[in-house]
């Protein structure tokens, strides 16, 4: 059966947590390449990517419709300045999600 991802993101300093809206799995994903700075939650995007990469890689089970899969950020160690919410969405926009939508 196919679905489409609908994830909620919990971003923390080089860690991303991840829940499926569907079906209640959770993935705490730490960074193998550490992606905050002193200063920013998300200083280095392609890291950020990796790591969520490697989260979604975990938490999908079954067949997945990547039409247009939504990424919900609903938890942060803290305020995304505008430069950090454009690495986000440019990181998880490089990984197929079509919407990202900032629930903070």
């Amino acid at each position: 059966m196919f679905r489409r991802l609908d994830l909620d993101f919990s971003i923390y300093r080089d860690r991303v947590q991840i829940a499926d809206r569907r079906t209640g799995n959770f993935v705490d994903q730490p960074a193998d390449f550490p992606f905050s700075s002193a200063a920013e939650l998300v200083a280095h995007q392609r890291h950020f990517e990796d790591t969520v990469v490697r989260a979604i890689r975990k938490i999908m089970e079954g067949a997945i419709a990547l039409h247009r899969p939504i990424a919900h950020i609903v938890s942060t160690d803290g305020p995304l300045s505008d430069a950090e919410r454009t690495r986000v969405k440019e990181a998880l926009a490089d990984t197929s999600f079509g919407d990202v939508i900032f629930e903070l």
